[in-house]
């Protein structure tokens, strides 16, 4: 499965919006690009509209995000979330690591 981002940039903040599938296949990928977004922004939202999964592969790279922003006391954000993701987030309990916009 695939991946594709795109990221919009508003200063201190930055929004990227998450597209396709999150899986093993390209988790290491995927928490490359966020620890990188870490560091270059005060805020992370992730826009996960268009997000159709994500793996326990993707929760580990979600989870690096949050602690890394979390460090640096950061926010990571999240906003569209579509059921199916907002199901897996909830069942494994990752809704408290984002801030809901």
């Amino acid at each position: 499965m695939s991946m594709n981002m795109n990221l919009i940039k508003r200063g201190s903040e930055g929004e990227l919006q998450m597209i396709g599938y999150i899986d093993a296949q390209n988790a290491a990928e995927v928490e490359k690009i966020l620890t990188d977004l870490t560091k270059q922004f005060d805020v992370l939202i992730l826009d996960m509209e268009k997000l159709e999964y994500v793996s326990s592969a993707g929760l580990r790279a979600l989870k690096r995000a949050y602690v890394e922003m979390r460090a640096k006391h950061g926010t990571l954000a999240a906003k569209n979330v579509g059921r199916s993701v907002m199901e897996v987030l909830e069942i494994t309990g990752f809704t408290r690591l984002f801030k809901f916009v």
